[in-house]
């Protein structure tokens, strides 16, 4: 299952339902953090738009207004909808509605963790979709402050300010990311892959890249000096990087284009 939270919220006329819901997302649903719970529709739509979250679990039928006539209320929808109802008949009025997923009380367990499963994949899909606005954004204004390279972790997906980036490390098929101003990341992809994605020193940016040994990618702009007889640079964080023999002659032919020598 994916590593994104959901952050769920309950509506539900009857106090027993909320709690049975609650108790089995808490058991089986790790992924799923409870944001808040509301068993009539003014009460919920208040709360949601405090809490905002990014699933809602929907009863149908509650007094004093449906879970239809909430998802009126809304303009647009910035969370999934799971109904959970029952009455099997409001099944294709939910589909109208966009719902993710209908389910019938009682609620099957293995039914709900499918249920959810597909909302990890919504909001996944969600995610890789701003990834791809952003790279749309940093093509069109490549020296742009937003201009930023995703990396993913562990736990996460990051999205980084490429001029915060110092140099990359390589440690073993993973790269450690060193930054100006804040905490180091260590990502899970290989330093090769990097070298793809990052300005080259023949492009026309402030923030440019070079490969100077098999285990580091360093920023130039963050070199404070480079000594042509050792054949190293410092960086501006103090670390002493060596380059490899193969490929000083290069960088020495990058440091000319750059006017540093």
């Amino acid at each position: 299952m994916s590593s994104l939270l959901v952050k769920a919220f309950i509506i539900d006329d009857e106090e027993k339902s909320r709690s049975i819901m609650r108790t089995m997302l808490t058991r089986y649903c790790p992924s799923v953090q409870i944001v808040g719970m509301a068993s009539n529709v003014e009460d919920a739509y208040r709360k949601i738009n405090e809490v905002k979250p990014n699933l809602l679990l929907l009863d149908v039928e509650m007094p004093y207004g449906s879970g239809f006539e909430l998802l009126k209320r809304f303009h647009s929808f910035d969370f999934e909808v799971i109904f959970v109802t029952g009455f099997d008949h409001y099944a294709l009025k939910a589909i109208k509605f966009h719902a993710l997923d209908y389910l019938l009380k009682p609620v099957d367990i293995d039914e709900l963790i499918a249920a959810i499963e597909k909302v990890e994949d919504g909001l996944k899909q969600k995610e890789d979709s701003k990834r791809l606005e952003q790279l749309l954004s940093n093509l069109q204004n490549p020296e742009s402050a937003t201009h930023q390279i995703v990396i993913p972790t562990m736990n996460e997906r990051q999205f980084i300010p490429i001029k915060d980036i110092m140099y990359c490390q390589a440690e073993g098929g993973c790269t450690w990311f060193y930054l100006n101003g804040r905490k180091n990341v260590f990502s899970s992809k290989n330093l090769g892959e990097y070298e793809k994605i990052l300005p080259e020193p023949n492009e026309n940016l402030l923030h440019t890249f070079f490969r100077v040994h098999h285990s580091f990618l360093i920023n130039l702009q963050y070199i404070e000096t480079y000594n042509k007889r050792e054949g190293t640079v410092q960086m501006k964080d103090g670390v002493k990087i060596n380059i490899a023999q193969r490929r000083r002659s290069t960088f020495s032919e990058v440091t000319k284009q750059k006017g540093w020598g």
